[in-house]
């Protein structure tokens, strides 16, 4: 059972209150600074652009000592709140995303209303269209449809998540270093590590970058856990996270592991995470809270987690983001039986946690639990069957992709994918980090050119190709088909128009059932591997509203059935 918290722990966390007591680097930015308070800066809408503050009081803890909100006001009668945030010396930052065009004027309100460098100041800021072709910068930031089962952008452009998982990347990912093989004794033609990665996640099709900082990590403290350490922010953290948003990529953020609650002071906790919404809250983001927030209070006899302190955590999360990013919690392994989880006004989406090896992939009627619970919310399966990654048992490409397609079909609005050495960052053999999971890989370069990531992209161009935000997942329901496997044939339709069916045990057989009689409809097998396709039949009726699936081919395979092609 999770032990009880003081009276008084949403105080120290949501109320708003502070107390009163390098190197040089080529930025890879897409920040837009303003420096001269004389002149009208422009920015393109959607994308960062940093308000500069000085404070004139000196204080022995900028960090805790102070709160700083700038409240952005624009044309159409828009108000944005942004906290600000310490970065060093007498430097106080504010970051903002214009989300439409025209004049936007801010003002600062600070707690110490004494301190005239950081309360009372204005300025404006002029917002521009943006004319490139980054899909974050053209479409805004990510929402959740009206339908509430998967992702738009602020223009109703849907979204497909296809996420690629990278814990701890602040911590481990190397900005100015890179050992793969394929340059060695050259210069990375990329800059390091990181970028070298982003680029293959890229040009792969991947949507999302899903991590965390491990808050506890002394990279981010002078006094752990009470005074901040801006320099790694400034120097890594915040490259990382400009480049991801120049690359058009979402950020799926987290404040720490779930075991952080049990070392790290909830007020400081909570301080924390305001500080990350305050350095990137402006960025392209969406907030998964912390890893696996719902663990067990206890593990192996001995605390574990303390699931109030998070439920803080995300109150402050939702509290000082201007910006209503989508926020959920990154989940335990999938219980179905307690969803300690989904009731809070927070809470968007479900981060779902299907498991690894030995969880086994995850059941229909669990899915459907998720699928079916009210209010209605998107599900996205966040950590799942991660390639090459030893839990219970070293998962296979066949596991990655199993657990991927049957997400899908089972109503998930996108999927994350892992692969060992770049979950967790192995940099080299000798590598001794997550040994005992990532011991199946050499490095991160060869878990980055693992099969599954390319049969990811083939998952995502087969979705996209077709209209899958207006997938239904059937969970067996005997109206729409009968299968001698029901459990491993995972049947989703658009009406009865389009049946998707992914048949991954040794037999298919079945019926498909409430076919249109009047309609023609052809058929073919899928491969998901590289999305060969095998024609069943180019044209057929069904009569009576069914029709027998033939045998698959040998292994996993997707039936399509559709009208009119």
């Amino acid at each position: 059972m999770t032990k009880s918290l003081p009276e008084n722990l949403s105080a120290a966390c949501g109320s708003g209150a502070a107390s009163r007591a390098g190197r040089s680097r080529k930025r890879l930015r897409s920040v837009w600074q303003t420096r001269d308070p004389g002149t009208t800066p422009a920015a393109s809408v959607w994308r960062v652009i940093e308000i500069p503050l000085a404070s004139v009081v000196p204080y022995a803890n900028p960090y805790a000592d102070v709160e700083v909100t700038v409240t952005f006001s624009g044309p159409n009668g828009e108000s944005i709140d942004r906290p600000a945030f310490w970065d060093g010396g007498n430097a106080w930052k504010a970051r903002f995303a214009p989300t439409v065009v025209g004049l936007w004027r801010w003002q600062s309100v600070c707690s110490d209303a004494g301190n005239a460098g950081l309360h009372g100041q204005r300025g404006e800021l002029h917002s521009v269209p943006y004319a490139g072709v980054n899909p974050v910068y053209r479409h805004g930031f990510l929402r959740v449809s009206d339908n509430h089962r998967h992702f738009v952008h602020a223009d109703g452009t849907s979204f497909f998540w296809l996420g690629d998982t990278h814990w701890q990347m602040p911590d481990t990912e190397q900005l100015d270093a890179c050992n793969h093989p394929g340059h060695a004794g050259a210069p990375c033609p990329h800059g390091g590590q990181f970028q070298h990665l982003v680029a293959d996640r890229k040009a792969r099709g991947f949507t999302v970058y899903q991590t965390y900082p491990a808050s506890t990590s002394p990279h981010w403290w002078t006094t752990p856990y009470s005074a901040i350490d801006p320099t790694r922010f400034r120097n890594v953290f915040d490259v990382q996270m400009d480049h991801l948003a120049g690359q058009g990529s979402v950020i799926a953020v987290g404040c720490g592991h779930f075991n952080d609650s049990t070392h790290i002071p909830v007020a400081d906790l909570c301080r924390f995470a305001r500080y990350l919404v305050a350095r990137y809250g402006a960025h392209p983001v969406v907030w998964i809270t912390c890893q696996e927030m719902n663990a067990p209070a206890e593990l192996g006899g001995r605390e574990a987690n303390r699931l109030d302190v998070w439920k803080a955590v995300a109150r402050e999360i939702a509290r000082v983001d201007g910006y209503s990013h989508p926020h959920s919690a990154h989940q335990w392994v999938l219980d179905c039986a307690t969803r300690p989880l989904g009731g809070e006004p927070w809470h968007d989406w479900f981060a779902l946690q299907g498991g690894h090896r030995g969880s086994g992939l995850t059941a229909q009627a669990c899915y459907a639990g998720y699928y079916n619970y009210r209010p209605t919310r998107p599900l996205i399966e966040t950590e799942a069957m991660y390639e090459l990654v030893d839990c219970g048992g070293v998962n296979s490409v066949d596991d990655a992709r199993h657990s991927a397609w049957k997400a899908m079909l089972c109503g998930s609005a996108g999927y994350t994918y892992g692969a060992g050495g770049i979950w967790a960052l192995k940099w080299d053999a000798a590598d001794p980090r997550w040994k005992e999971y990532n011991h199946a890989i050499e490095a991160w370069h060869a878990g980055m050119a693992l099969p599954g990531a390319a049969q990811m992209t083939v998952l995502k161009e087969f979705f996209t190709a077709l209209p899958w935000t207006e997938l239904v997942p059937r969970f067996g329901d005997g109206a729409w088909a009968e299968w001698t496997d029901s459990e491993r044939c995972v049947l989703a339709t658009v009406g009865n128009r389009l049946y998707l069916a992914y048949c991954y045990g040794e037999t298919s057989v079945g019926v498909l059932r409430g076919l249109d009689p009047t309609a023609v409809y052809s058929a073919q097998w899928v491969d998901p591997r590289t999305g060969r396709v095998t024609v069943i039949a180019k044209s057929f009726g069904a009569p009576d509203g069914r029709w027998a699936v033939p045998a698959k081919p040998e292994g996993d395979w997707v039936l399509r059935v559709e009208v009119g092609t």
